[in-house]
């Protein structure tokens, strides 16, 4: 006989059940509400379910009845009120467990939200907003992704938003209940705690890194006017594609590893004498010779195209400098033993 446990049930499986146990006609309307991915995951678990004990029936369905009674009271006063209010139904274990629950299944969605939002609709909203707004939106996206944002922006905008996401530490509480409030009547899902004041220098280097030559120029001389000392931090926090001229050859040769030669030969397209000497410097001279023959015979190309492929390039080095396999920051008094 086969056995059920309740704990090992994955969501779409619990879903199943409770609409298995609710009936055809107020399953339907459910679903309608689930995105198509998820009404296919849901329906396949419907199929497969047969021989369910009904102890674990009524427990799911339980437990789906004490999840929606409190998100009644979280909505109605706040989770302090829907504690002490589940405290008096369950007891203050079950109430806290409860409540861990509805902190998990809301918080969450609305960074998820940012992460699968499509773009073009994203920007379309954030367009009508103040930089403030959209800087705070910003600094809780990937680095990858924000860059993508911030490039699509009016060049008026950008420095604006990029002055306000690097000085996010000054946001008040007030001004992020307000934005995260729009964010979930325009896009719905419920922000919660998950939007933050992360933001700074740092966070605003690391969208820079990402981002196009034109986009990182015009934000940086944006930023000088603004704030010299500012801009000045930030483009010490920075590294673009012309700064491995300052990296150790033992790193550099790393690096060479792993950019394939189409990929480095259109990087080197449009770069400093300098940096492509270090380059040479840093191969055989077999490989080298190869390299300035592709580089040669590549013809013109889009420099949207240079861009991308000195953008890719450093992508690759930041995760090897993660991964701790090469050394980016570097001090004149740094000294290094092999």
């Amino acid at each position: 006989m086969q056995q059920f446990n309740i704990k090992t049930f994955t969501g779409p499986q619990k879903v199943a059940v409770f609409l298995v146990a609710i009936g055809v006609e107020k399953s339907v309307p459910l679903l309608k509400l689930l995105p198509d991915d998820e009404v296919e995951k849901v329906t396949i678990e419907i199929a497969k379910l047969k021989n369910l004990p009904s102890e674990i029936v009524s427990q799911i369905v339980l437990d789906y009845y004490e999840m929606m009674l409190a998100d009644k009271f979280v909505t109605k006063g706040g989770l302090t009120y829907a504690q002490d209010m589940l405290e008096s139904a369950y007891g203050l274990d079950r109430a806290k467990k409860l409540i861990k629950k509805v902190r998990s299944a809301t918080e969450v969605t609305g960074f998820r939200l940012l992460q699968s939002i499509n773009p073009a609709e994203l920007l379309n909203y954030l367009q009508k907003e103040h930089p403030q707004t959209i800087a705070l939106i910003l600094a809780n996206m990937k680095y990858a992704q924000a860059a993508g944002i911030i490039s699509e922006l009016s060049t008026e905008l950008q420095g604006e938003v990029a002055y306000r996401l690097a000085t996010m530490g000054k946001t008040s509480p007030e001004l992020l209940q307000e934005i995260e409030e729009a964010l979930t009547t325009q896009m719905g899902g419920t922000f919660g705690s998950r939007m933050s004041k992360s933001g700074g220098a740092k966070a605003l280097a690391e969208i820079l890194n990402s981002a196009s030559r034109g986009v990182d120029t015009n934000i940086l001389e944006t930023l000088i006017q603004k704030d010299p000392e500012l801009a000045t931090e930030i483009k010490n926090l920075m590294f673009v594609f012309e700064n491995v001229t300052t990296l150790r050859d033992k790193d550099i040769q790393k690096i060479l590893k792993n950019i394939d030669s189409k990929s480095l030969a259109m990087a080197l397209k449009v770069v400093s004498d300098d940096l492509k000497e270090k380059i040479f410097a840093n191969m055989s001279q077999q490989a080298s010779e190869a390299l300035a023959e592709e580089i040669e015979y590549m013809g013109p190309v889009r420099l949207r195209e240079v861009e991308e492929a000195q953008v890719n390039i450093v992508e690759n080095i930041r995760e090897m400098e993660t991964r701790g396999e090469i050394t980016l920051s570097q001090t004149d008094g740094d000294e290094y033993v092999d």
